[in-house]
């Protein structure tokens, strides 16, 4: 039996696991790299070492900066900085525009702190908004929640990009500066979705969990931080990487100007530092007695992200050392859909059978890596449209729809027929145009 077809045995295999058991990711993907490793030859030490190295390899890129943007997300949450940052947005853009307001919000919010935590903390101020403007909340959710997974799709540090830039090769840099762009085209996309469509449906499109009156919990001014303090500690990690990434391509190296920028630049200590910065400006905003707690809870949240992201890893480690992405490469780059649509459909077919866009997203970046090794695709073009691809195959099956519909208090149907279709329409076609866009300019 070939390679490829017990790889797709093992995949539908890995697949059907996490759909009809309680497993969940993270033993699904081992289980399936050990299942495909030991049935395509690799013997069983070969297994065992290309699982544990590319586990490694992946904890030792991403696991440092998993931890430092959770403890950097908590920060923002705790000392009510996302709240300021709502409040500045409204009070800028004004009631009628409040969509707007919110899409803002979530494109900036999102860039440390993961998406579904994020709605979390912003659902209130969301409804407050609804409150205050008149809108709709379910309308205004749906923007918030989809610009929110905009960045968090296209944007290093969050995981997703992190682990898809690291197959590909592609430096971070570069990622966040296209990634940040192909977000605000997705971002803006979605804000005139929900204001010129469904913000024009009638009350009755929308159906909630309960008719009873959510309490709407929003601090004082004076419990809040400026939005200076706010932004800066989300700013700098990006600012310093940036610099960074120019000075690489400007800068002689070997140079003190050159080291120090290289230094400060480096992902894991632009996170660093971003802490920093949000102990400094944030932290008198949070009782004495935790205001360093947050160094600690982050273990709690970040260590499953880790382990998961790691056990793709180890995944798209198999894939490689069988050969079977190389086969699949060469099929797809012979079939006559373009090539820079093959990893946005990967992306979205995987995550519609799995759920996970994260788990999509690195096991298409496996498949197309030898499309970039070939030079038929750019790992630029390859991390776009795999980002595209995230939105696409989104329903009940991914556990953001049931954080929405908790959350902002609508049923599943309605999640569906808001936060499903931008997500599955509006999104996955705004980014693939976004790729196409800075594929022809970059």
């Amino acid at each position: 039996m070939s390679n490829l077809v017990i790889f797709l045995l093992g995949l539908a295999f890995m697949l059907a696991l996490m759909i009809k058991t309680k497993f969940g990711p993270f033993v699904c993907m081992l289980i399936a790299s050990l299942v495909i490793g030991l049935c395509c030859d690799l013997g069983t030490t070969g297994t065992i070492n290309t699982i544990v190295n590319g586990f490694a390899a992946t904890c030792k890129s991403l696991g440092l900066l998993v931890i430092f943007g959770t403890i950097l997300g908590i920060y923002l949450e705790k000392s009510n900085a996302c709240q300021r940052i709502v409040a500045t947005m409204l009070s800028f853009t004004g009631k009628k525009k409040a969509t707007l307001a919110l899409c803002l919000t979530g494109y900036v919010v999102a860039i440390p702190v993961f998406c579904d935590v994020a709605l979390v903390l912003l659902s209130p101020i969301i409804k407050n908004v609804g409150k205050q403007s008149g809108k709709n909340a379910c309308v205004l959710g749906t923007a918030t929640a989809c610009s929110l997974l905009a960045t968090n799709a296209f944007v290093a540090p969050t995981p997703a990009p992190l682990a898809i830039i690291a197959i590909l090769g592609l430096g971070i840099g570069t990622s966040i500066a296209w990634g940040l762009l192909a977000a605000a085209v997705v971002t803006v996309a979605v804000w005139l979705f929900c204001d010129l469509y469904l913000s024009r449906k009638p009350e009755s499109f929308f159906t909630r969990l309960d008719d009873a009156e959510q309490d709407i919990v929003m601090v004082g001014e004076e419990a809040m931080p400026s939005f200076t303090r706010s932004m800066i500690p989300i700013l700098l990690p990006i600012v310093l990487i940036m610099i960074a990434s120019i000075s690489n391509q400007f800068l002689p190296k070997g140079t003190a100007l050159h080291t120090l920028l290289t230094f400060l630049g480096d992902k894991n200590i632009a996170l660093a530092l971003g802490i920093a910065a949000s102990v400094i400006c944030l932290g008198k905003y949070l009782p004495e007695e935790t205001r360093y707690t947050p160094m600690s809870d982050a273990l709690k949240t970040s260590g499953t992200i880790v382990f998961i992201t790691a056990a793709g890893g180890a995944l798209s480690a198999i894939v490689s050392a069988t050969g079977v992405g190389n086969t699949i490469a060469e099929l797809l780059a012979k079939s006559p859909i373009p090539v820079i649509l093959i990893p946005f459909l990967i992306t979205g077919f995987s995550k519609f059978a799995q759920g996970s866009a994260s788990v999509a997203g690195m096991l298409a970046a496996g498949l197309v890596l030898p499309l970039c090794n070939a030079g038929l695709l750019t790992p630029l073009d390859a991390f776009l449209s795999i980002s595209a691809g995230a939105a696409l195959g989104s329903h009940v099956n991914n556990s953001f729809t049931w954080v929405f519909s908790e959350f902002m208090g609508y049923d599943i149907k309605t999640t569906m027929k808001t936060l499903c279709v931008a997500q599955n329409i509006v999104m996955a076609l705004s980014g693939l145009a976004a790729a196409l866009l800075i594929h022809s300019i970059a």
